[in-house]
């Protein structure tokens, strides 16, 4: 699992949360201080060793954020440490240590920005492998037909896939009605099976047409 250290103003508590449980639905463990400090931890400590135990340093730049006593010296800390820095652009452009640094914009549609950031993440090596495990699963939990044609949408932009995601998204998808019963999810597994038949394995074939057909 991705570690995601959020760097934020508290005046944006309510966007950092809306962020946290988008990319939290993607596999990703992010850190917000407001959520996640017990009261009576020392939480200089504690922020601190989830400075160093991040994989990710994500700092939500706002119009808020340099006002914050703290901010810039979470970012300094994760600029000296040389973790990944991923700025997240909503009203503020990078500045100072990480004004070079490319950032991703912050869109009202969050779930569509949540889904851009795993893309970058997933082409850092040491990253791929648990980013892809988290947007696969969360394509085979969609829980609408909406939900699962949006889902399906932003999965194909990580292929290729590997023998093994191909397999595990087909079994997936002919489990949840919601894409083998969705005309956009299913479309996109059938374009999947039909480029990859020799590397699948012909029972999960079988059994996604077999649901497919029954739902019509």
């Amino acid at each position: 699992m991705v570690k995601v250290f959020l760097s934020y103003h508290h005046k944006d508590r309510r966007i950092a949360g809306r962020l946290k449980e988008s990319l939290g639905v993607l596999g990703m463990d992010v850190f917000m201080a407001h959520d996640d400090l017990e009261p009576c931890t020392e939480w200089q400590r504690e922020i601190l060793k989830r400075l160093k135990q991040c994989d990710v340093f994500m700092p939500l730049l706002t119009k808020a954020f340099r006002s914050s006593l703290w901010t810039d010296q979470e970012t300094g800390i994760a600029f000296a440490s040389k973790k990944l820095i991923l700025p997240l652009k909503h009203s503020a452009d990078p500045y100072g240590f990480i004004g070079k640094v490319q950032a991703q914009k912050v869109r009202s549609e969050l779930e569509g920005t949540c889904w851009k950031i795993a893309g970058v993440l997933a082409s850092r090596p040491r990253l791929r492998e648990p980013i892809r495990d988290g947007v696969i699963a969360a394509f085979l939990e969609s829980g609408s037909f909406e939900e699962s044609a949006r889902r399906a949408a932003a999965l194909s932009k990580f292929e290729p896939f590997s023998k093994a995601e191909l397999n595990r998204i087909v079994e997936g998808g002919a489990r949840n009605r919601q894409i083998y019963g969705g005309w956009a999810a299913r479309a996109v597994v059938e374009k999947l099976i039909a480029r990859n038949r020799s590397r699948l394995k012909r029972g999960l074939i079988q059994r996604f047409q077999k649901q497919a057909a029954s739902w019509g």
